[in-house]
């Protein structure tokens, strides 16, 4: 690529690697490789959506820098949160064709966005040929290279993990949450857990903006904690990927709102979702987890925290499905969200009394100087 590059300024191809809005460009590639490759596209999971636009995002930014600073595709090496997105492939089972598939998606999709920059450079059309035509191949390069070795890494973490005494389980969870048919005590008996009882749902994740990844069993321990605070006698733990583990605990007394505050070690974040009985509850309360989770990336939430998803279910449902969200509003205002005389009249009183610190007093003589006749209070 360098003697593409001898009669081009360095500095025309560092201005159009400059002018791509990478992480744009990165979700793009993400969200589409999610939509177009089959055994990604599932939409109940945002977790697996989340971890291939992550991805995405090292791989936009080497290819640009690369093609910058003129360096050979061949030194090319896979960035690690995407040697983490193929371990998560790896354990759930998802074919390795998924890998080299992405890679032609995102290929495309760069070759695209760096030529439409280089059609905006102020530069002579010989140069601006030139650029793109260098672009292209180091694109190739590139995919050829790093898809090669995620092939390779793939399959030496899918024989580790067909090894590992928690592939088994994680394959029967994922089963279950995925909404297949399950023998019910058949898989009870396999898992080590009574799938029947009351459950309460929790994840534990390693922060993204963290320079240190705790193990596994850190990790484990980390929701081995909080079940304990949520009183449950029973717990399954399994991983959905190297920085991240489901868990469910379960028990006559468990509860999803302990006294006192929930927290992990950082750099950990844990997320909470609410009580579930059987099968359904089982699913459910990881869906209200999974749901936390989101939550606590879009919020930003720091290290440590741990998201219950009854404190902040509104917030869950806002950023993924208002439809979803008003449907909530609605079943927990009961009759205050109804559009009538005496649903109005009950919203105006409680405004009142929230308006004034809550002082019954002070409120009845607002509303009476208002409206002598008001029933409601």
């Amino acid at each position: 690529m360098a003697q593409d590059l001898v009669h081009v300024a360095a500095q025309e191809a560092a201005a159009v690697a400059a002018s791509i809005d990478v992480a744009e460009l990165a979700e793009r590639i993400g969200l589409r490789a999610v939509a177009v490759v089959a055994e990604l596209h599932q939409p109940e999971d945002k977790d697996l959506e989340q971890l291939t636009v992550e991805a995405a995002l090292p791989n936009v930014q080497a290819v640009l820098r690369g093609f910058a600073t003129c360096e050979s595709p061949a030194s090319a090496q896979a960035p690690e949160v995407t040697l983490n997105w193929v371990s998560t492939l790896a354990q759930r089972g998802i074919s390795v064709a998924a890998i080299p598939r992405c890679y032609v998606i995102g290929l495309g999709m760069c070759d695209a966005a760096i030529r439409e920059a280089v059609q905006r450079l102020d530069a002579p059309e010989k140069v601006k040929w030139q650029l793109a035509n260098s672009a292209s191949r180091y694109l190739y390069g590139f995919c050829e290279k790093v898809s090669g070795d995620l092939v390779d890494y793939y399959q030496r973490e899918r024989e580790l993990w067909i090894r590992s005494a928690d592939s088994v389980r994680a394959e029967l969870v994922h089963a279950i949450v995925a909404g297949r048919p399950v023998d019910l005590h058949a898989t009870s008996a396999a898992l080590g857990y009574n799938l029947e009882r009351r459950h309460v749902a929790l994840m534990v994740w390693v922060d993204p903006r963290s320079q240190h990844k705790p193990s596994l069993q850190a990790l484990k321990g980390a929701a081995a904690a909080v079940a304990h605070k949520l009183k449950g006698v029973e717990l399954l733990v399994v991983p959905a990927g190297p920085s991240m583990v489901w868990a469910w605990t379960g028990g006559p007394n468990v509860t999803d709102s302990p006294p006192g505050a929930l927290s992990v070690d950082a750099p950990l974040l844990a997320s909470v979702g609410g009580i579930g009985a059987g099968l359904n509850g089982f699913i459910q309360s990881h869906r209200q987890a999974r749901d936390g989770r989101r939550a606590s990336g879009v919020f930003s939430h720091p290290s440590g925290t741990v998201a219950r998803y009854h404190d902040m279910v509104l917030r869950a449902l806002l950023t993924q499905d208002l439809s979803a969200a008003g449907q909530f509003v609605k079943a927990e205002l009961g009759e205050l969200s109804l559009d009538t005389e005496r649903s109005r009249r009950l919203r105006a009183t409680l405004v009142a009394f929230f308006e004034e610190g809550m002082s019954w007093a002070k409120t009845a003589e607002r509303l009476a100087s208002l409206d002598p006749a008001q029933p409601e209070f």
